[in-house]
This record gives C-alpha cells, structure tokens and sequence, in this order.
C-alpha cells in the first residue's frame, strides 16, 4: 500500500478514537486529516505516511519549536499513520499578504534558519521547504511542516531520485542534478544546503511578491535554477540583495547555510532604519483601512460652514426645479398609476431618477467611491475593478460604471505591453498578475503573458549566450554556431531584441573577415567554410560581398565547387542530412551557396533535405514526439534550412503546445469546480463546461470522460437527496442533467420514468 491508498475517511468518521473534523489539503482522498480526540479536546492532524518514512524518523529525533511535534504514531487499516500538533492555518504567505514590516521578516527567516539548522544536526534535510510549508503558530513562531520529502544527509546511498524530490520553484543546483540521471553527477557530499536555497528562493519571493524562475513548463525552471544568475531583488530593497546571493549561490559550498551566517548578513539590514521599518504586503489595501488612513483630513469648522451653505443654495434651485417638472409628469402618469399601480411603479421611479427628480442615494455613493479610487495612482486594478463592480450591483444597468470598467481593463492591458516593450519586467510581471487575478478568463491576458515569458527567456538565454562567447570566444566554431541559433531564437520570440540583432552581426562580421584571409592565403576550402559561418549569422551583410569575390578570384574555386557538391551527394546517400555536426550534406550545400548563392545543384539539393526533414518533423508530431519534433526544428534552424517551412512548422508545433496547455489547464479548473461543488453551475465557470471545452479539443481524453462521469454521478446523487426531502421538481432537473452526460444509464432512466409518474 503506497502513500495515496489508505481508507478513505469521512468527516465525522472515526480514526482510532480520533473523529475527523475535516480533510486539510486537496488531495483526494485526503492524506492528511484535522481530528480531534473529544468535543473538548485540542485539535490534531493525523497524516497517513507510507511504512518506514523518513518524515517519521525525523520528527522523533529532533526536538525544536520550529519544528513540527509529532504527538505518536499509528496504524488504521494497514496504513501507517502520524498525529501531530496543529498551530493553525496561516502560513509564511498569508502573514506577507496581511502586511509585515522587513524587520520582522528577517527575524522570520532567522527563526526558519534556527529550525533547519536543528534538523541538519540530527543528519536530515527538509526537501520541500515553500511558503506553504511553514506556519505561523498565533504567537508568531514559524514551523517547518510536511517533511514527506525529507531526507538522510548523513546516507550518500540514499538517493534522491527514488523519491519526490521537492517543488520545481524551490530546487536547488544540486538536488536538480542529483535527481536527474541525463546530468552529471556534481560529486557534492550531501547536506542541507538544499534547504537553505529553498530558504533563499522563499526570501526572494516574499520580498519581491514573485519567484525566481517561474516560466512553464517544470523543466525551464530547473534549467533556470541551474544555470541562470542569481535573481535581482527591486532597487529599493538592494541591501537585502547580499542576502538572497548567499542563500542562492549554485555552488552549495560556498552557499549561506546556517543561521549564523544569515545572521551575518542580515545584519546590514537591521542598520538601514528606513528600509528595516518599511512594510511589506501582497493583499489589496481595502475601502475601511482606505478611512481610515484619510480619517484626519477632515475640513475646519469655517470651510465646512461655507460648503454647507453652498449646497443649501444649490439643494434649494434643484428643488425648485424639480417640483415643476414633478406636477407636468405626474399630471400625465396620475391616471394610469391607479390603474397600474404595481406595474408602473418601477417605470415611474426610473423615469424619475433620469430625470434628476428622485436620486438614489447607494448608487451615488458608490459612483463616486469608484471615480475617487480609479483617480488614485496608488490604487490596485482589484480595488478599482471591486469598486465599479459595486455600482453595477447596485444598479445592473448604468452604463458610466459599465463603459469605465471597460476602459480600466483596456488601459491596464496597454500598461501591461508597455512595461513590456520597454523592458520593465518586473512591473509587467506584477500588473499582469493582478489582471489575472481580476479578469481570468480574459483571452487578451494569455496573450501578454505569453509575449512576457518570452520577453523573460530571452534574457536568460541573451545572458547564458553571451557568457558561452566571452569564455569561448568567437574564433571557436562550435561556440559560434550555439550562439547563432541563440541569437535567432532570442529574435524569434523576441522580434525588436537589439542585443540578440547586434550579437548575429558581430558574428558574421568575424568569420567574414577570417574568410577573407583565408582567401588571400589561397586556402580556398577553408575561405568557403568560413564564409557559410558568417552567412549562418546574416546572409544580408555587405561585407560578404567583398569576400565572395575573393574567394571567386581563387583559381581552384571551380574544383573545390565540385569537390563539395560531390561530397555532400555522397553524404545524402548514407542518410547524413544534418548530422554529425561538421560532415553532413546540408553544411556542405550551404558552404557551396554561400559564396555563389545561385547555385542551382546546391539549391535543389538543400531544398530536397528541408522537405525530407520536415515530413520526419511531421511525423513525429503526429505520433505525439512533441519534443522530438522541437528539436528537430531547432536542428534544421540551427543548420540553415530554408526558414520559411521551418516557420509554418514551428507554428503547427506551437499550436499544438498550445492545445495541450489549453488542455491541461482546462482538466485542473474542472478538478476544482468539482471539489467546490460547482457542477452545471454558473453558467460560465462549472466543471461539466471546462470538460467539455477539453473534448472539443480532445475529443478522446480519457481523464475528461472520466470525469464527466463523475460528475454525472454527483447530480444523479443530487437528484436523489433532493428526492428524499420532497422537493421533485429539483430532483427531476438535476437527473436530467445527470442523463445528458450520461445517457445509457438505464438505472438513471426508470428512476426518471418513476419520478414524472409520480411514484
């Protein structure tokens, strides 16, 4: 029996005398329980573990308040299981998000440092420390909790790839290595400074309101957190910067990895006064605290006075106003409200706040709560978006509130692409989260965050790209041809990216000048491999032409043409298209075209190896080789293929990451309406929909049928409750919902035949 199959309990179930409260979590079924021994009792949490965890031989051997106490242990039903304390529900996340001075936050992180140093004394690592996984009591001490990836960092034969090895977003350099068998091994005795980069990514992300690395899919974040430069916190917080370069230094030995040297660090911040004191906080600022801290600018007596008697004025001209427009309409109306009194009263009412005769005092109130909030440049979109909401809610069909709520969403988007064009990650990043938070199902939304994703790869790949050629230098071909398709593909996601532009021409301006000696030194073969390099990076340089006619000059030029062509009509023969690198047809095509570009055996034969790799690309992608597919692409990208069917296969590819994504994302949001008991309803946001939206985009999916079962299920158990209580009309409607998804079941259709009889 593994980790997920214990006996499912119900609430108000019993455990060995334990009564189950409530599951904690959204495991199904629940791993982890909230119990209580008697109605007087304190609380506990029984956890079912697998036999022999490692979670359980920690908690017995260390003892520490930051640690989670393990009260005793248990077997029901053959599932092994823990009892421990249980400090509440909010964790390191929810205390950001009420609002945290910095100072404090250290002292957080210090307390943490104390509990895993605690932990690594006893010879065990965390493995999954996160913001989730660390609570804060109601005295404000955290505690570690979950330990069920935790493992022995005093066993080298213990290893890490047999079990969960923690959150993507958290993984340090070396237990990503370590878990990975297509990696070397980085020869590190095991410690728990894994836990102390956790330790750092948490820093970074409470300080900076996101994580690190947080592209999709899980492998770019573990590329990222190998090989990308440690993060950097906002300028305003650039004294903290030291500590999040030790807590997340790749190497583990030169890593910050006891409190002691946090401490050290830390000790900087507590000398900035003005930063220690500053406030941190995730969650929107709401309307009574906004009063709150505009309490005192109240007006003084005599202004106050004379605003008053200003209104009086005004009030009195509107009213005199009003009563004549009052007796011209309800001379016209009279007759007809004592005859249709109920129905035209609403008419009337309408009619008479148009006009100006009547107001409605809620309606103004929040109107203008909603204009002075969205004139705020320090308000959040939740807030302003919150705001305008209010007034559709107090009147459905005001068209100010309405228009204003559009035009919010409109502006932010274009803030959202602006930040973006100019670079200013961090601040797209924030605003598009908050419009994701506010408008989900917005389409205009995927489309920014997928142009930010790229905006953020293409500066990790400009950077690891440019490190490659000051370490390599740009004489070293293969270095150069890595670097070629980095910068194309930088542009390619990245269209307007300077850098990337700049960094093809500094190439290809090199080997056309190493061409060009080569050329004059009368080493013909050389000048024309040379050459196809520096076309590689820009065929439209004008600094080729010159060494075209170089190399043109050569009197060997003509037999060396033949010798290539011969060469690579041999290399096709043996199947060698585009691989090995350095002696394959499409290299020797491309050398031959790029000193004489019309060429017409060397065009036809690379254009029959683009057609022959895009029908390999073709199937692959039908088979379901998504990755294979890519890289593919990425090769004949790489080599210089036609680019215009490299194009159109990069978008079938594309399109179909899209379709999975879409997929998947669809799958997850309808796990969670069902959990929530969201089944056929709303009408826009239920889980029978999203299934469906999955089926229309894969009409054979095997978990959305599945579910759709399920969920068939549920309403036919609806349906049957609300038959027992008396209530047939409901019963009638949530079965006939139940058999559109699931038509064949004959049980469901004489319950049905029944029901309409009346029996």
């Amino acid at each position: 029996m593994d980790d997920t199959d214990h006996p499912p309990v119900a609430v108000n179930g019993m455990i060995d005398g334990f009564r189950v409260i409530r599951a904690l979590g959204s495991q199904s079924p629940a791993r982890t329980l909230l119990v209580r021994r008697s109605d007087g009792s304190e609380a506990a949490v029984l956890k079912f573990t697998p036999q022999n965890s490692t979670e359980k031989d920690a908690l017995q051997r260390v003892d520490h308040p930051g640690i989670c106490q393990l009260l005793k242990g248990g077997i029901f039903d053959n599932q092994d299981y823990l009892l421990l304390s249980y400090y509440g529900q909010q964790n390191l996340m929810d205390r950001v998000e009420q609002g945290i001075e910095i100072n404090k936050l250290t002292q957080l992180l210090l307390q943490i440092a104390g509990a895993l140093d605690a932990l690594h004394r006893e010879g065990f690592a965390h493995g999954d420390l996160r913001p989730e996984h660390v609570l804060i009591t109601p005295k404000g001490q955290p505690v570690l909790i979950d330990l069920g990836s935790a493992y022995r960092i005093d066993q080298a034969d213990d290893p890490l790839s047999d079990r969960q090895t923690g959150s993507p977003g958290y993984l340090s350099p070396e237990r990503i290595q370590a878990a990975s068998p297509s990696l070397p091994d980085p020869q590190i005795p095991r410690s728990g400074a894994g836990d102390y980069y956790a330790l750092g990514v948490i820093a970074f992300q409470l300080l900076s309101g996101r994580l690190p690395f947080s592209d999709e899919p899980p492998e770019t974040v573990l590329q990222a957190h190998l090989q990308d430069t440690v993060p950097k916190l906002p300028s305003y917080l650039q004294t903290l910067q030291p500590v999040i370069d030790g807590l997340m230094a790749k190497n583990p030995q030169l890593r910050t990895s006891s409190a002691a040297e946090l401490k050290t660090l830390l000790n900087a911040v507590e000398a900035d006064t003005e930063l220690s004191g500053r406030v941190l906080r995730s969650a929107a600022i709401d309307t009574q605290e906004l009063s709150a801290l505009f309490a005192d600018l109240r007006l003084r007596p005599d202004e106050l006075a004379l605003q008053n008697k200003r209104l009086r004025r005004k009030r009195r001209r509107r009213i005199a106003l009003q009563t004549s427009v009052a007796l011209i309409v309800s001379g016209s109306i009279l007759a007809g409200l004592f005859t249709f009194r109920a129905e035209l009263l609403p008419v009337v009412e309408n009619a008479a706040a148009s006009l100006g005769i009547i107001e409605n005092p809620e309606l103004t109130a929040a109107w203008r709560e909603a204009q002075s909030l969205a004139s705020d440049p320090n308000q959040g979109l939740t807030t302003i978006v919150a705001a305008y909401r209010r007034v559709i809610e107090v009147a459905p069909g005001y068209q100010p509130a309405q228009q204003a709520l559009r035009d919010t969403a409109v502006n932010w988007k274009q803030s959202i692409a602006q930040a973006t064009a100019e670079n200013d990650l961090e601040r797209a990043t924030t605003r598009l989260e908050e419009a994701q938070s506010v408008f989900e199902t917005d389409p205009e939304l995927t489309v920014l965050s997928l142009r930010l994703q790229n905006r953020f790869r293409a500066e990790r790949l400009l950077v690891s790209t440019q490190s490659l050629l000051r370490s390599s230098g740009l004489s070293d071909e293969a270095s150069a041809a890595a670097a070629v398709q980095a910068f194309e593909e930088i542009l390619r996601i990245s269209p307007d990216h300077a850098a990337a532009a700049q960094g093809l021409t500094d190439i290809s301006k090199h080997y056309g000048e190493l061409a060009a000696q080569a050329a004059r030194e009368g080493d013909v073969p050389l000048a024309i491999r040379l050459l196809q390099r520096a076309t590689a990076a820009r065929s439209d340089l004008r600094e080729l032409d010159q060494v075209r006619r170089l190399i043109s000059e050569a009197t060997t030029i003509q037999s060396a043409m033949a010798e290539l062509l011969t060469q690579a009509q041999t290399l096709r023969e043996q199947g060698q298209l585009m691989l090995p690198m350095g002696a394959n047809a499409a290299e020797l095509y491309l050398q031959v075209l790029a000193t004489d570009p019309d060429n017409a055996p060397a065009s036809a034969g690379l254009s029959e190896i683009t057609a022959a790799v895009m029908k390999e690309t073709q199937d692959l992608l039908d088979q379901g080789a998504l990755t294979e597919a890519q890289q593919r692409v990425a090769l004949a990208a790489t080599q210089g293929l036609n680019p215009t069917p490299i194009a159109n296969m990069r978008e079938r590819i594309d399109s179909e990451i899209t379709r999975r994504s879409q997929i998947s994302i669809g799958l997850e949001q309808a796990n969670v309406l069902f959990e929530q008991g969201y089944i056929t309803a709303p009408a826009e946001n239920n889980a029978v929909k999203k299934l469906q939206e999955v089926l229309e985009l894969d009409t054979a999916n095997e978990q959305a049928l599945l579910q759709l079962a399920a969920c068939a299920k549920r309403l036919a158990l609806v349906a049957q409750q609300a038959r027992e209580a008396g209530m047939n009309t409901e019963a009638i409607d949530y079965l006939t919902q139940a058999i559109e998804l699931r038509p064949a079941s004959e049980e469901w259709l004489r319950w049905m035949a029944d029901w309409q009889a009346g029996s």
